[in-house]
């Protein structure tokens, strides 16, 4: 079987593959599921998915964290995490950031040894992905320093090398509470590469949810004998080859492991029962949408077109958008100046923190935060989801929220869009079109009037 890899690098870390190749060459492999797990970065998560969904091809965000226990090295990987959770990603901007010192100290002990290597040729090679040791490695090749890149792992940059410089110290216990908080299920990589079956079970203890059981480096002793752990300690299995593409030590691995397809439905159902995600047909709500008197997609995708040309809405261009979505207060939309219309919803399509957003255009006459949620839904139905009484509603029905709701703030929207996104990783839908789903459920299942 060759239907799953749960553990593969793109250029967004240190892989050679860009996430887009990667979703190509496991399309032509068979593939049908498979999770980029990059080294601290989420950065190749959504090219992977825009590439897949062309493809028909699943793709779990996924990520790789790097973790020490006292100076033994310890992977540990996160799946289906939010990867647009905030203070997941400034998490992992502060670790890019030790990454690239790291790199650069590495350089200059490379120049202290004599040997000729640039730090600007390797942040080349690395282009915008994290700068990791196979990109130094590269660039030792390239400058004809070592023979390959396994000669310059064995000669200077491998762990206790004269160059190697130790990487950020987080325990293994502070990255699963980093992927507990993005909504995550967290599994320790290839535990046999540890040679510290103690090691595995402090690891156990310390709340990991599986073990990476099906593995490019594994044999098959070492694969039974962590099914059978894994089994007696009611944990995940799940599989990867750790592929990093056909320019780093080891060849493609991609298409390596025989993983059996089950681990994906086992994987799923654990995310699902993690974050009490319901059992809603998405897919058939959101068919039954268009006979409800919801605002219409296809229109606000129009005004989010022209949004996007010029980057900023025209007081008419508003009205009628928030006109889609409530004829009562669109009327008040008429009350702002064509200048605070034009300069706010500019100001707002410059910035990328959702919450100021909310908070901008809400300051608007006639804009709430539902007709907020609805403008940046225009502007991105794979991120954003417009949100009213009914999709709160919804979402309380199937266990989210203690209580029903009326009225919205920006963060009622972020309680919102988090789940939705998480939602939105279980089906082939959108942010957007889950919204409309949850909408009509609501319509299907509420009784009386709304108001």
């Amino acid at each position: 079987m060759k239907n799953v890899d749960l553990h593969l690098h793109t250029t967004a870390s240190d892989g050679s593959f860009t996430p887009q190749k990667l979703v190509v060459e496991a399309e032509k492999k068979g593939f049908k599921t498979i999770a980029i797990t990059d080294h601290d970065t989420l950065a190749g998560v959504e090219p992977a998915m825009a590439q897949a969904k062309e493809l028909g091809l699943e793709v779990i965000a996924g990520i790789e964290f790097t973790t020490y226990v006292g100076d033994k090295e310890v992977h540990i990987l996160g799946y289906y995490v939010d990867y647009l959770d905030k203070d997941l990603l400034a998490k992992l901007t502060e670790l890019k950031e030790f990454r690239r010192r790291r790199g650069e100290k590495m350089v200059d002990k490379l120049n202290e040894l004599g040997i000729e290597v640039s730090w600007e040729r390797v942040k080349e090679i690395a282009d915008s992905g994290a700068v990791g040791r196979p990109h130094i490695a590269r660039a030792l090749v390239e400058a004809k320093q070592v023979k390959d890149i396994s000669a310059a792992f064995d000669k200077y940059i491998g762990d206790n090398g004269p160059a190697y410089v130790p990487k950020a110290q987080l325990t293994p216990k502070e990255a699963i509470e980093i992927i507990n908080r993005a909504g995550g299920v967290s599994v320790l990589a290839h535990p046999s590469l540890l040679k510290d079956d103690q090691l595995v079970k402090k690891i156990i203890e310390a709340g990991i949810e599986g073990l990476e059981t099906y593995y490019s480096k594994h044999d098959q002793s070492a694969t039974s004998r962590y099914l059978k752990l894994a089994k007696k300690n009611g944990l995940l299995t799940t599989g990867g080859s750790d592929c990093h593409g056909p320019k780093n030590k080891d060849e493609v691995l991609l298409g390596t492991i025989k993983a059996p397809d089950w681990i994906i439905a086992d994987l799923k159902e654990k995310y699902r029962k993690k974050n009490n995600i319901g059992s809603i047909d998405l897919s058939k709500y959101l068919q039954l949408y268009p006979n409800t008197s919801g605002l219409y997609p296809a229109k606000l995708q129009e005004l989010g077109a022209e949004y996007h040309k010029k980057g900023y809405m025209t007081k008419d261009e508003l009205y009628r958008l928030a006109h889609l979505n409530s004829t009562r207060s669109s009327y008040h939309v008429k009350k702002n100046s064509l200048y605070r219309v034009e300069k706010i919803t500019e100001i707002v399509y410059q910035l990328e923190d959702e919450f100021a957003q909310l908070t901008l255009l809400a300051s608007l006459s006639g804009v709430g935060v539902p007709t907020a949620s609805a403008i940046l839904t225009s502007l991105d139905p794979e991120k954003h989801c417009v949100i009213d009484t009914r999709v709160w509603a919804t979402l309380w029905r199937i266990g989210y929220f203690d209580t029903e709701k009326e009225s919205f703030t920006a963060d009622d929207y972020l309680k919102i869009i988090t789940i939705v996104r998480r939602l939105s990783m279980e089906v082939d839908l959108t942010v957007a079109e889950i919204g409309y789903a949850l909408f009509a459920y609501d319509v299907e299942h509420r009784e009386g009037n709304l108001h």
